[in-house]
């Protein structure tokens, strides 16, 4: 009995020293399948810009984000890529999916986008379905943009997509801006009250493209005989 005590006492801080090695072991390798996770995720998304890239015909730049500022008065980003990148003012950026803003300041190897959901931001748009020229402004809210001025007998119901319509020279023509979800008649009142849901995923990237003014030279692949 005092052999298996005196061997009970011994074992004791070995028994407590290898638990708190597979203990520490267990939470490394669970950090290791976080990032793991994070970087198929952040992977997935470089697939998808780089795909969107391919149907582009304005030349495109691939950027990573560095700073995120989204309260409420103040949507805006700063990228990775300044004036050694030859980025210029009010250069458009989008995402696989949409626009999502412009450049507004450019620095040596940095620049600051905001965002098309900034309340001082508003871009010209025009409906997908039947050309209905009009424009976006953002409202401090990530999920919802303002359509205004819109008459009582204008064409547009929810579901209708916006696209960017090229005036102002800012934004390319065509490309996704956002979906109408609500449209509400006023008695009374001289326009009425629509608003629509951001398409670009404004608040899940990392990376964003920017868009060049200049066109990209499409080369037709010629097969070898």
């Amino acid at each position: 009995v005092a052999g298996w005590f005196q061997a009970v006492l011994t074992a004791e801080p070995d028994v407590k020293i290898s638990y708190e090695n597979l203990r520490n072991e267990y939470f490394k390798l669970k950090s290791e399948t976080l990032l793991l996770r994070a970087l198929q995720e952040e992977n997935s998304d470089l697939r998808a810009l780089l795909a969107a890239t391919e149907r582009l015909e304005e030349r495109v730049t691939l950027v990573e984000l560095m700073q995120v500022n989204l309260d409420r008065d103040s949507h805006r980003v700063l990228v990775g890529r300044g004036l050694n990148s030859s980025v210029y003012l009010g250069q458009a950026v989008i995402d696989d999916q949409g626009v999502i803003g412009q450049v507004t300041e450019v620095m040596p190897l940095s620049s600051i986008v905001v965002l098309i959901t900034d309340p001082s931001h508003a871009m010209p748009v025009q409906l997908e379905r039947n050309g209905l020229r009009t424009i976006v402004r953002g409202t401090g809210s990530l999920s919802r943009l303002d359509v205004p001025y819109l008459n009582q007998n204008a064409d547009i119901k929810a579901g209708d997509v916006l696209l960017s319509s090229g005036l102002g020279g800012r934004f390319p023509n065509g490309y996704p801006v956002a979906v109408i979800s609500d449209v509400e008649v006023i008695e009374d009142e001289a326009f009425m009250r629509v608003s629509a849901s951001p398409i670009a995923k404004l608040d899940r990237y990392n990376h964003v493209l920017l868009l060049s003014r200049e066109k990209r030279i499409k080369r037709k692949q010629e097969g070898v005989g």
